[in-house]
C-alpha cells in the first residue's frame, strides 16, 4: 500500500478500517476516509510483538495533499520515539497527567500542596487547549503557546514561576511514570525566569490599611484586620483555627508555614480582634473563616481584595501580601530588632535583610547624623 501517492489514496475505497503502510518492523502509519468529500484521518500503529497500540494523528487538512504522508509519518514517527523512550501507550493528557499529580500529594499527605496545586490547575490548565492535548503528542509549541496565555493572564514574572513549578511537577511525575518518554516538550518553555522575585516596595501606611479595610466586602474585613495586625501570610490565617487562640496566655500559635511552627505573642488590639474571632465556635472551626464558616481560599479573598482595592482608590498592584509587607515594615522601623521580627513573622535574617535591609541602614544614617557636630 502506498499511501504517500496522492492518486493511490483518491482510489481507496471508503471504508472504517485503515489502510496501512510498513515503516519499519512493527511500525506502521494508517490512513482511512469514511466518508467522501471529506480529507480523511492518519493514524500510527505499533507492535511489540505481544500487542498492537494506536495512535490518532490528525487529517492535517492545513497541508497540501501532497504533504500530508510526510507529516503524519513525522508525527507516527515522534510517537514512536516516544514508545522507545519508555513511554506509555495508554493515551494520556495533560489534563490527566495534573489530575494523577494531584492524587500523588494526597498520598505524600501534602494536602495544602495539593489544593494549591489544584488552584493553579483549575486557573491555568484544565480550562486551556493544552489540557485536551494527548502527552505523547505535546510538543514544544503548545507549552510555548501555553506559557505565552499563563503571563498575558497576570501575576507577572514570580507568579508564572510558582505557577510552572507546579506543572512542571506533574509533567515530571508522568515521565517518570513512564506514561511519557522525555521531557523535551516542556523542558525549555517551563523553566522559572531568573531574578523574578524582586523586593516588595509597595507600603501601606495605616490610614491607607483602614481605607482599604473599609471599602473591602464585609466579608472580608476580619481576615483583612488580622493582617494589619499581625505579620503572616494570609495562608497562615486562613489556615488558623480557634484551638491555635490561647486567650489565657495571649499567645497565637501558628502551626503551618514555609518556617518551623510560631508563636507570637499578641497586642491588645490583636488580641482583642481575634478573640472575637473566636466567639461562639468550637475549637476545630476555623478562626478566620467565610460568611459561611468554610475555610477562606486564595481566589475567593483575592478577588474581594481587588474589589475594597478599587473601591478605596489604592495602586492596583496592592495584594494580601502588602499588609504583611507594611506591618514587617513598621515593626523594623519602630525598632524591634532583625531577629524578633523574623520569629514572628515567620521568615528567615537572609530574608528580612533581603527584602528590608534598606530600612536598617537608613535608620542607622539618621543615627549618625545625630552625632554631627553642632
Amino acid at each position: 500500500m502506498n499511501l504517500d501517492r496522492v492518486a493511490d489514496r483518491a482510489r481507496l475505497t471508503v471504508r472504517r478500517d485503515p489502510y496501512w503502510q510498513r515503516l519499519t518492523q512493527g511500525r506502521y502509519v494508517g490512513f482511512r476516509r469514511m466518508s467522501a468529500g471529506t480529507p480523511g484521518t492518519w493514524l500510527a500503529r505499533f507492535y511489540d510483538g505481544e500487542k498492537y497500540a494506536y495512535s490518532t494523528l490528525g487529517d492535517f487538512a492545513d497541508r497540501a495533499e501532497k504533504d500530508r504522508f510526510d507529516a503524519a509519518k513525522v508525527g507516527a514517527e515522534d510517537w514512536f520515539r516516544q514508545l522507545d523512550l519508555g513511554g506509555s501507550t495508554e493515551k494520556v493528557t495533560v489534563k490527566a497527567a495534573c489530575e494523577a499529580y494531584l492524587e500523588h500529594l494526597k498520598q505524600e499527605n501534602s494536602e495544602r500542596s495539593s489544593k494549591d496545586a489544584k488552584g493553579r490547575f483549575e486557573r491555568l490548565v484544565y480550562k486551556d487547549p493544552i489540557a485536551r492535548v494527548e502527552l505523547a503528542k505535546l510538543k514544544r509549541h503548545h507549552v510555548e503557546a501555553w506559557r505565552t496565555r499563563a503571563l498575558e493572564a497576570g501575576g507577572g514574572r514570580g507568579s508564572f514561576n510558582r505557577n510552572a513549578t507546579t506543572f512542571r511537577a506533574a509533567l515530571n511525575l508522568a515521565r517518570k511514570n513512564e506514561l511519557v518518554g522525555t521531557d523535551h516538550a516542556w523542558r525549555e518553555h517551563l523553566k522559572p525566569f531568573e531574578n523574578a522575585t524582586k523586593r516588595r516596595t509597595l507600603y501601606l501606611d495605616g490610614a491607607a490599611r483602614r481605607k482599604l479595610i473599609e471599602k473591602a466586602p464585609a466579608e472580608v474585613q476580619p481576615l483583612l484586620r488580622t493582617l494589619a495586625l499581625l505579620p503572616m501570610r494570609v495562608g497562615e490565617v486562613a489556615s488558623l483555627k480557634v484551638e491555635h487562640l490561647n486567650v489565657r496566655t495571649k499567645v497565637l500559635s501558628v502551626p503551618t508555614g514555609k518556617t518551623a511552627p510560631r508563636e507570637i505573642p499578641l497586642g491588645g488590639e490583636a488580641f482583642a480582634h481575634l478573640k472575637a474571632c473566636a466567639a461562639g465556635k468550637l475549637p476545630a472551626a476555623w478562626l478566620i473563616a467565610r460568611a459561611d464558616g468554610r475555610q477562606w481560599d486564595r481566589f475567593a479573598w483575592r478577588d474581594m481584595i481587588r474589589d475594597g482595592v478599587k473601591a478605596a482608590k489604592l495602586p492596583r498592584a496592592t495584594s494580601a501580601y502588602t499588609f504583611r509587607h507594611s506591618t514587617i515594615t513598621d515593626l523594623l522601623t519602630q525598632g524591634l530588632d532583625t531577629l524578633t521580627v523574623g520569629r514572628i513573622a515567620g521568615t528567615s535574617l537572609s530574608m528580612i535583610e533581603k527584602h528590608y535591609g534598606h530600612l536598617r541602614l537608613e535608620h542607622a544614617r539618621d543615627a549618625l547624623e545625630k552625632l554631627a557636630l553642632a
